[in-house]
């Protein structure tokens, strides 16, 4: 596994400059940095209310900026057809318009079903429908399923109405859907806030309501969906910068070491000092972090969870209204040594996405 500890001494060497030379290169041209692959963006506002031919120009421009190959376009988990609520029919144009630069998954219809379906309801009928649905996205042109929500918390700083939502990872659609995007050589992004063991909420999340005061183990259940059918991939979104902090080091590659067909993509930003947060505070790659990207170099990639929208980036893993969370990301990419760079930058992305 360890195939590039060789490059580890020039790899530490940069974790003492810090990534904030990285970032201070950011003006570099794209055609002298390791180019980049994005696996999970969205666009704000909805399929009600949208702009979003203003936005995929917001994208393309902080894409050339940042050296930015390609960026996946998938729809958020929402669980109802909400004003914000999108699919992939709303983002096939932009696939057209640029099949060079964007590409696109579908996945919040799926994602409506299976929160607004008890298991015990799931008869042969429900899971037809289900899968006429797969079907008709899959026909539209999607790289992938996603983003599909197993537990997702409800953050202040998104409004108070930032949906929670949780359903069990086995959920019988689930299950099925596993079987149809191995049948299609789809990979399915999810968003999985980790409980490892029944816990209380997290101070920062209590002035959200919609969070539940405990929040109930949801590993064991995720467990039996990964090995339902191995020949399903996961892409597990939001690694390095987490609300619950649960993804540290040490578990996080225990996850990668018994579930080969789990993968994962980082959201990054300045950093915090909780193991779990892949930067320092003051914005270098942690070196656990290195050691473990070092170690599954074949298991990484980038995934900004960008929310892009008229004029900027609306949202995402940084300062609201601001592009800090792809910047970090750029440097984490510049920080790597360049075999372990390119993997994680793009090539990961482009394999199991087939983007090529």
């Amino acid at each position: 596994m360890n195939l590039f500890v060789g490059r580890r001494a020039w790899a530490v060497s940069c974790l003492v400059l810090g990534l904030g030379s990285a970032w201070a290169q950011s003006g570099a041209s794209a055609d002298s940095r390791v180019p980049m692959v994005d696996v999970h963006t969205h666009f704000q506002s909805g399929g009600r209310n949208q702009n979003f031919s203003a936005a995929l120009q917001t994208a393309l421009s902080k894409m050339d900026e940042l050296g930015i190959r390609k960026t996946v376009l998938m729809p958020p988990p929402l669980v109802g057809e909400t004003p914000n609520y999108y699919d992939i029919e709303h983002l096939r144009f932009a696939a057209d318009k640029h099949p060079g630069r964007v590409a696109i998954m579908g996945g919040s219809s799926l994602n409506v079903m299976i929160h607004n379906t008890p298991a015990a309801e799931v008869t042969d009928a429900v899971k037809a429908r289900f899968k006429a649905r797969f079907d008709a996205i899959v026909a539209q042109g999607a790289v992938g399923i996603g983003e599909m929500g197993i537990h997702h918390v409800s953050i202040p700083a998104m409004g108070s109405q930032h949906a929670y939502e949780s359903v069990p990872a086995d959920h019988p659609l689930y299950l099925l859907l596993a079987d149809l995007a191995a049948e299609r050589g789809l990979p399915i992004d999810l968003h999985m806030d980790l409980v490892p063991e029944a816990m209380p909420l997290p101070a920062a999340l209590r002035p959200n309501p919609l969070n539940p005061d405990t929040l109930a183990e949801n590993a064991e259940a995720f467990k039996r969906l990964l090995t339902h059918n191995p020949q399903a991939r996961f892409v597990w979104s939001h690694v390095g910068f987490e609300p619950l902090l649960t993804r540290h080091p040490q578990r996080v590659k225990q996850w990668l070491q018994t579930y080969p067909n789990l993968y994962m993509s980082f959201r990054v930003n300045k950093g915090h000092p909780s193991p779990a947060s892949a930067m320092t505070p003051e914005g270098a790659l942690k070196p656990a972090w290195l050691e473990l990207i070092q170690a599954f170099p074949d298991r990484f990639m980038i995934g900004s969870d960008a929310f892009y929208d008229v004029g900027g980036v609306a949202r995402g893993s940084g300062d609201p209204g601001q592009d800090t969370g792809l910047r970090w990301l750029r440097a984490l990419v510049d920080a790597l040594p360049p075999e372990v760079a390119r993997a994680v930058g793009h090539a990961n992305a482009e394999r199991v996405y087939r983007l090529r």
